[in-house]
């Protein structure tokens, strides 16, 4: 279980917070969606949780344990995978490379059947040694999430995953996310400014008036 304990950030100004005194949980095997507007701080939360940035105030968690204590660098490389909405591929290595790099980055050698998380991501045999440069926008998220996947670590963030999706394709993009977290017992964390993809979240909270809010059900 990943937590955040009396977690508060502020930029310059304490009394100027993002958000303040905040005690939310996050299980294995759910989909959990972070909704807000554009400036709400939603993106600074997700740096919080994937240890890129550390609290003015507050502890995180992962199994009781602080991520300090774990150590940021260990936790960032052995417990939590980041997907972007700009992909952050090596757009003139293939998409097996890219999967092979991180593996190589994160200091694991190899993924389980690598072709396999290809497959469950929607992406065929014919486009795992193309140049990722050549594929569609869809599919180089489907790419991004394979990398996440293939480190095998425990939690895996998105931040705006389905910006820059058609509808068709970020409807598909959430069916993969939830099928990471049931299927595979992780914690699938999601950003995004999105409504039709929260209401297909397992739980939501909305960061809005410099407050976290559990939503029972999304308009």
């Amino acid at each position: 279980m990943l937590e955040v304990e009396n977690l508060s950030y502020w930029y310059q100004n304490q009394d100027d917070f993002l958000f303040e005194n905040e005690n939310l949980q996050f299980e294995k095997g759910k989909v959990y969606a972070i909704l807000g507007q554009s400036g709400s701080g939603k993106t600074t939360f997700l740096s919080l949780l994937a240890g890129l940035d550390t609290p003015k105030e507050g502890k995180i968690k992962l199994n009781g344990k602080t991520i300090e204590k774990i150590g940021l660098t260990n936790f960032r490389k052995s417990k939590v995978s980041t997907i972007f909405q700009a992909y952050n591929l090596l757009p003139y290595m293939t998409a097996r490379q890219n999967v092979q790099t991180a593996l190589e980055i994160s200091g694991k050698n190899s993924a389980k059947n690598i072709e396999g998380l290809f497959e469950e991501a929607g992406i065929s045999k014919d486009l795992i040694d193309k140049p990722v440069s050549r594929l569609s926008g869809g599919q180089q998220q489907r790419v991004a999430i394979v990398r996440a996947l293939a480190t095998g670590n425990e939690i895996i963030i998105a931040d705006e995953p389905t910006g820059n999706l058609d509808e068709k394709t970020t409807g598909e993009i959430v069916k993969i996310f939830k099928k990471i977290a049931h299927q595979n017992d992780k914690i699938v964390i999601i950003v995004t400014h999105e409504r039709e993809v929260a209401a297909e979240s397992d739980v939501v909270f909305e960061l809005k008036k410099r407050k976290f809010n559990k939503v029972e059900a999304i308009a």
